[in-house]
């Protein structure tokens, strides 16, 4: 019985030494912070390093703007959103869509007429050519839900304001708070028709960005 009780206690050590390193591994390769494109530098939070955003493109797998099963992704410098699944969309009553005033998606004005809701898919932060976010590895999150706030018109998209926020899947003790935006603009944007004159796709291409990472905060007492 003692051995057995001096094995049981050697395992438990064993595993609390092994919790203790994976914890102390994580804080090593994790760069807490708040990441800005160029354009938001200038953003009281955001620290000296900047990314730079290549595209974001949904496709009407749906059947058209707005419709439920079309699929949102974004590509930039050390992050990808891939597989967004659009699940709902909401006329908004008032311009700001019940956001609180001081939410930075109002600010400089902005009003919004859509909340669009996405779910599932993943996102992935990896370390990119200047170790941003991590020193080695990768952050991911699955099982997303993606809010996207909207302005548009009779002829489609003039300005979005997507936020999105939750634990990483296999680093919990830290978090990601996300704020990307984007105006339509002669030279940024495209939709794609097929032979028929139906949309395909539309896509738009350096939007701006807000990542933050930052520890996870406990949950209750």
């Amino acid at each position: 019985m003692k051995k057995i009780a001096l094995v049981s206690l050697a395992f438990l050590v064993a595993m609390l030494l092994s919790f203790s390193a994976q914890a102390k591994n994580v804080v090593d390769r994790v760069n807490a912070g708040t990441y800005c494109t160029e354009g938001l530098a200038g953003y009281d939070s955001c620290s000296d390093e900047t990314f730079a955003t290549k595209f974001w493109k949904e496709k009407f797998f749906g059947g058209g703007p707005g419709q439920a099963g079309n699929v949102l992704m974004a590509i930039g410098q050390g992050f990808t959103l891939q597989n967004v699944v659009l699940e709902t969309v909401e006329g908004c009553a008032s311009g700001d869509c019940g956001l609180p005033p001081d939410h930075p998606c109002l600010l400089n004005g902005a009003t919004y007429n859509y909340k669009t809701i996405y779910t599932g898919g993943f996102l992935r932060l990896n370390k990119g050519p200047r170790k941003l976010w991590v020193n080695k590895g990768k952050l991911k999150a699955t099982d997303l839900t993606v809010t996207n706030y909207s302005t548009n018109d009779a002829e489609g998209l003039l300005h979005f304001c997507l936020v999105m926020e939750g634990p990483f899947t296999n680093a919990p003790e830290y978090s990601y708070d996300i704020i990307a935006t984007f105006d339509v603009e002669d030279d940024n944007y495209q939709i794609k028709y097929d032979d028929e004159g139906n949309q395909v796709f539309h896509r738009g291409y350096e939007f701006d960005a807000i990542i933050e990472i930052s520890p996870t905060p406990p949950v209750g007492p």
